[in-house]
């Protein structure tokens, strides 16, 4: 399906990627790769849908186009965006607003807002969602997702990590750090250790890990409500660069 519309440029940016390129699926492989197997993708509950990136990606799948597609986001100009554009393709790809606060793109909303659904779905996508979530905020979000998740399913979250033993002036009971004074939601960065605990405390065994392709940038994590021991966080070889996104509307 190649001829899936655009999001508009200033919906783009809203997401920090305004090049087409990154909504783009041309081959159909599956949206995220050997990462999470083929089967996870029946029923997809997308926590940050923004402008319908992810959504797309899967609309243009060769294989296991989802059957129940649900992704939720805080820009309603997305959210309207998505529905006018991507349901009309395909009525199993649905979108609502959630009311969470955001200084720029939602400064009404409120801290702490739950999922507006109850159902279950075989994969929980949080793609550049805990990357800007405030730690007082982050468990409450965090188990919202864990909710969500069907027996056997999957979360794919990515993070910004570092590693508090660099910081010995921090608490115990910090374990993130902020980039922006104004706006702290504009980058949260978590403790690699606290992150393994959080996904141990709720019942979540991380069976894949992809390291940053840019170092100090986003690292992409599976994990599975099961037990068992954590795979390995791989070393970290990637060269240094930059992935600002725009710093304003």
């Amino acid at each position: 399906m190649n001829d899936l519309p655009m999001p508009p440029v200033n919906l783009r940016r809203s997401v920090g990627v305004e090049d087409p390129i990154f909504f783009e699926n041309p081959h159909g492989v599956l949206a995220f790769g050997e990462m999470v197997p083929g089967e996870k993708y029946e029923r997809v509950f997308d926590f940050g849908c923004g402008c319908g990136r992810v959504a797309r990606q899967m609309l243009q799948q060769n294989s296991h186009i989802p059957t129940r597609y649900y992704g939720v986001d805080l820009f309603q100009p997305s959210i309207d965006w998505c529905r006018d554009n991507l349901t009309k393709v395909n009525p199993n790809f649905t979108f609502n607003h959630v009311n969470v606060y955001n200084a720029q793109l939602n400064p009404a909303g409120v801290p702490q807002a739950a999922m507006p659904i109850d159902e279950r779905f075989s994969l929980v996508n949080a793609h550049s969602v805990f990357t800007h979530i405030l730690e007082c905020n982050l468990k409450f979000y965090f188990s919202e997702c864990v909710r969500l998740m069907e027996p056997g399913a999957n979360m794919r979250a990515t993070w910004f990590l570092f590693d508090k033993q660099y910081f010995p002036m921090m608490q115990t009971f910090q374990n993130c750090l902020y980039i922006n004074a104004e706006d702290c939601t504009n980058a949260t960065i978590y403790d690699i250790n606290f992150v393994r605990s959080l996904y141990k405390e709720f019942g979540q065994r991380i069976v894949n890990v992809r390291r940053p392709a840019i170092r100090g940038h986003q690292w992409e994590i599976i994990s599975a409500n099961e037990t068992g021991p954590d795979v390995e966080f791989p070393v970290v070889d990637a060269d240094f660069g930059l992935a600002r996104p725009p710093a304003s509307m």
